[in-house]
């Protein structure tokens, strides 16, 4: 039997990984929750979104989205808090930040790893449908990957391949 992480607990140890001052890109599902532990944490973090964004906070919770600008969300869908400063752009310049290298570090789930941490983001089976999307362009645009995933899936075949 596999025992299972709590999501917020993998996000909480992927987040020690960003120093004061980074710039993080988060991906949907585990890697969003990472936004929320910065801040309590008392370090400036800006998180990237791929659609043009620098700066936001968090995902919204259930609670709060009477709150919400319907017009800034991520990758994912997520509605995403303001904070002062941050700034919109457009799609391309927010590929040239990753391209460029201006992106330090990626937080994205993955689908499967090999034993070897390579990632296998792009297809699985189970989905049917190939999606490279901009996770490749993260994976080597920026200068260090944190993948956060459950290690088996629901019916607890492994993920680790």
């Amino acid at each position: 039997m596999v025992v299972r992480l709590e999501e917020e607990i993998i996000a909480s140890r992927a987040s020690k990984e960003f120093f004061d001052g980074a710039v993080v890109n988060l991906g949907t599902g585990i890697p969003a929750l990472c936004a929320i532990f910065p801040a309590q944490e008392e370090r400036t973090v800006l998180i990237h979104v791929e659609l043009g964004l620098l700066g936001v906070g968090p995902p919204f919770r259930a609670e709060e989205f009477g709150q919400r600008d319907p017009y800034l969300f991520g990758a994912g869908g997520q509605w995403l808090m303001e904070r002062p400063g941050m700034s919109c752009f457009d799609h391309d310049r927010s590929f040239d930040m990753i391209r460029g290298g201006h992106v330090d570090i990626a937080v994205m789930g993955a689908y499967e790893v090999s034993e070897k941490g390579d990632l296998a983001n792009w297809f699985t089976y189970a989905r049917g449908l190939p999606s490279i999307g901009g996770a490749m362009d993260l994976a080597v645009g920026v200068k260090k990957v944190i993948v956060t995933m459950r290690h088996a899936t629901n019916d607890g075949k492994p993920k680790i391949v």
